[in-house]
């Protein structure tokens, strides 16, 4: 059966994009028609001279310029690239998949040819792998985490030892032994009174429950 006939249109589309910039593989996957063809027709008609061709060239290239420069100017050719790879790897898995179904097993090379396949259909998926970082989409996606603020409210027991704590350290950066002294008498004064509060809140606790366990129900 006869292959499917391109039309004119075509042909001046495929010339038009080529010379706007397009690649043959771009040109394939925009026009629906295989890069074999593609190359046939652009082979086939050389050059389209004339203001009216310039122009729609000039209008060609602000498409591809729309398509794929519309972001920052690492992303535009990152976007042309990726285009370029998709299509093709699309074509090869497309070519693979024809000729595993024509393979004869009976084929001394059959094997070779399925390892030949495998290879080509591992580097098919390497290449869509890196064209689309799905994993790096995730990663950007989900929510970071940010670090807990916790804030104390300090009482006055904590400012005093503090400010004990700084009175302690001047007076050593002093050699003042007697302000040492005073300062290490004043921390321990406000540790035991700290420790008396803490048992006092544990023996009202204790009353409170034996209170609880003894009311009528």
């Amino acid at each position: 059966m006869a292959g499917k006939q391109s039309t004119p249109d075509q042909a001046a589309q495929a010339v038009i994009l080529r010379e706007a910039g397009w690649t043959v593989s771009a040109i394939a996957q925009r026009m629906g028609i295989s890069v074999s063809t593609t190359q046939r027709l652009l082979k086939k008609h050389n050059a389209v001279v004339g203001a009216g061709t310039q122009a729609l060239i000039e209008k060609a290239r602000e498409e591809l310029l729309t398509a794929a420069f519309s972001l920052d100017a690492v992303q535009q050719t990152a976007a042309s690239l990726v285009v370029e790879e998709l299509a093709l790897n699309q074509q090869i898995r497309t070519k693979l998949a024809n000729a595993l179904e024509i393979l004869d097993p009976a084929d001394p090379i059959a094997f070779r040819s399925l390892a030949a396949a495998s290879t080509a259909l591992k580097l098919t998926q390497d290449v869509t792998r890196r064209s689309l970082p799905l994993e790096k989409l995730n990663q950007a996606l989900d929510f970071e985490e940010l670090p807990e603020l916790k804030i104390h409210i300090m009482t006055e027991r904590d400012v005093a030892e503090m400010r004990a704590q700084q009175r302690l350290e001047e007076a050593e950066r002093d050699g003042n032994l007697e302000g040492v002294e005073d300062e290490l008498e004043t921390m321990r004064w406000l540790d035991s009174r700290r420790i008396a509060q803490l048992q006092q809140q544990d023996d009202d606790d204790v009353v409170c429950e034996g209170f609880d366990s003894i009311l009528p129900g």
